[in-house]
């Protein structure tokens, strides 16, 4: 009786013990915060750039309106941006050429080859907005409300987060040829194809 004894007293003991050092590292254990980064316009950049041939097309840049992303450690768990279309522009033509390709992108310049809504139709849709999506091994999911439309892409970027900031960095292509977009075409027919390529270098501050 007396060992039945002590093994139990034994056995109790372990027990507290495993359940005190159990409550210490719950203690420990700090649950990590979910932080909001708003996006810094002035230190933000999208480039676009669009081809009628393999050996020809234009480029230029569009800004963002507004945005946001909140991270959670590494991990993204919220976003969104809104893309001012109206901000499109040429950077490869001189200024009278360029003008009138804005036009044509936002529009606005109506002529005989060129009715009112042509490309991105800023009157009628002056903004675009992208929700992100779920972010893994460099790929983040995108979707975009465009032309009163959604088109949804999986594009690589490198999105990265510390004390300061964050950042979002990328090289990638979105396919507009489901928007039956007036001004879109095949590149042999000598219109912009429907591929538009971007390069974004996004800035945001906590």
């Amino acid at each position: 009786m007396k060992k039945a004894g002590l093994f139990f007293m034994a056995v109790g003991a372990l027990s507290l013990t495993a359940c005190s050092s159990s409550t210490e590292e719950e203690t420990n254990v700090e649950e990590v915060e979910a932080v909001t980064y708003t996006l810094d316009k002035e230190n933000t950049t999208l480039g676009w750039a669009a081809s009628m041939s393999p050996e020809y097309g234009h480029e230029g840049t569009v800004e963002f309106e507004s945005g946001s992303i909140t991270m959670k450690g590494d991990e993204l768990t919220d976003g969104s941006f809104v893309v001012d279309m109206t901000t499109i522009k040429s950077t490869d033509l001189p200024e009278d050429k360029a003008a009138v390709l804005k036009g044509h992108l936002q529009g606005t310049m109506v002529d005989e080859d060129h009715p009112q809504d042509m490309f991105f139709n800023t009157p009628e849709y002056p903004t675009v907005e992208v929700k992100l999506g779920d972010y893994k091994d460099g790929k983040l999911n995108i979707t975009l409300m465009i032309l009163g439309s959604e088109i949804s892409e999986v594009v690589p970027v490198e999105i990265s987060s510390d004390e300061n900031g964050a950042t979002i960095k990328g090289e990638f292509a979105v396919n507009f040829a489901s928007l039956n977009m007036p001004g879109l075409a095949p590149s042999e027919n000598g219109a912009i194809g429907p591929d538009f390529k971007f390069d974004l270098n996004a800035a945001l501050t906590k």
